[in-house]
């Protein structure tokens, strides 16, 4: 069947579109607000920043955060939608004359599939490239005294033998084997555990080898003392290239078009990419989500109004949403532990929730 053929399909289309944009506006609204507050207690009580800047900040960060909430905006649109249908009786109305259930969620699952395609392919790469405009242009505006100025820092911290050592860097280089521009400053605990900063190596880059650090062209400086040109040298550290590259590259901020190549690169460096895949896989699983709470959604407002109790079905799908939601969190932090299978963490959840509700609008629909 061809989508949206009918003048009645077009209909129920634009009802669905409708409250998806109020779901939308309302959802929006809530991310903007509560991530100005955030910018302003995090940046604006630091450095002098006007309300505008901090506002451009926030904007450049809705994107993604808005994809993460694209299950809700469609959960709640739907809902909506077919709530508003159901108390006007023209749910009524249309099974009376025969409409099925079928053909009157047809229009919401390809407007989910379409918003799950450009969700993923548009709105993902968008946000990527926003966020990482946002993190330049935080850190331009919370940047220290320090001469370094850096494009993407990477900071790391460990233990040593009496204190703890900071590293800051530049950026990682691409097989997490090396970082550039690096800064050691090393610090040592005395008395009750107060830091006491002992000295600072800086280096055009350093290699990281088998549990050394290996720096060229470092020059060390210490408090009183005269910077002391080094050739190479070498220091112990226990940070591993797994997890240099974890830190260096947040599955969340890269683009969907990038993550197969980052996948393939790191898979070529020996380095285990379960984190990246599971990414991978859910915004390839984004149609199907969104899909599956859209007739989570239909099932629990298909029930016709005059029967009494719609309000409580529609409480109850937007609650059986929350929980999906919860399984699909959950389901993912076993996927990036490794202990279940990308595939399996990304698609398992809004696939049962997908059957069952299929399941539940034919028990319904042709008994």
């Amino acid at each position: 069947m061809i989508p949206f053929s009918t003048r009645l399909s077009r209909y129920l289309a634009l009802q669905m579109l409708a409250g998806l944009a109020l779901s939308f506006a309302v959802i929006a609204t809530i991310i903007l607000l509560v991530d100005f507050v955030e910018q302003t207690r995090a940046i604006g009580t630091r450095v002098d920043v006007p309300a505008t800047q901090l506002f451009l900040l926030t904007l450049m960060r809705a994107p993604l955060l808005i994809e993460q909430t694209l299950p809700f905006i469609f959960l709640f649109g739907v809902l909506t939608a077919l709530f508003r249908l159901n108390r006007r009786s023209e749910l009524i109305v249309m099974r009376a004359s025969g409409y099925s259930a079928w053909r009157i969620v047809a229009p919401a699952v390809w407007i989910a599939l379409l918003g799950g395609i450009l969700g993923a392919t548009v709105l993902n790469p968008i946000g990527s490239a926003l966020n990482a405009r946002y993190e330049a242009r935080e850190a331009s505006l919370t940047r220290t005294r320090s001469q370094a100025v850096q494009s993407n820092p990477i900071w790391l911290r460990e233990l040593t033998a009496d204190g703890y050592v900071i590293i800051a860097a530049s950026n990682v280089e691409g097989d997490a084997s090396a970082i550039s521009q690096p800064r050691f400053l090393y610090y040592r605990l005395e008395g009750a555990g107060t830091p006491v900063f002992d000295r600072r190596i800086d280096a055009e880059r350093a290699v990281l080898r088998g549990g050394f650090w290996g720096l060229e062209n470092a020059v060390e400086s210490a408090p009183g003392q005269e910077p002391e040109q080094l050739a190479a040298l070498s220091l112990p550290t226990g940070i591993e290239r797994q997890a240099l590259f974890e830190r260096s590259r947040s599955p969340r901020t890269i683009a969907f078009w990038d993550l197969p190549g980052v996948i393939v690169a790191a898979r070529d460096a020996g380095l285990t990419t379960h984190r990246f895949e599971l990414r991978w896989h859910s915004l390839l699983s984004l149609p199907l989500t969104l899909i599956a709470v859209s007739l989570l959604a239909a099932a629990a407002t298909l029930r016709l109004y005059r029967l009494g109790g719609a309000a409580s079905f529609a409480l109850a799908g937007g609650g059986a949403g929350f929980l999906v939601y919860f399984v699909q969190e959950l389901l993912a932090s076993f996927g990036s532990s490794a202990s279940l299978p990308p595939i399996t963490a990304a698609w398992a959840a809004p696939a049962i929730t997908a059957i069952l509700a299929l399941a539940y609008l034919a028990s319904t629909e042709d008994g």
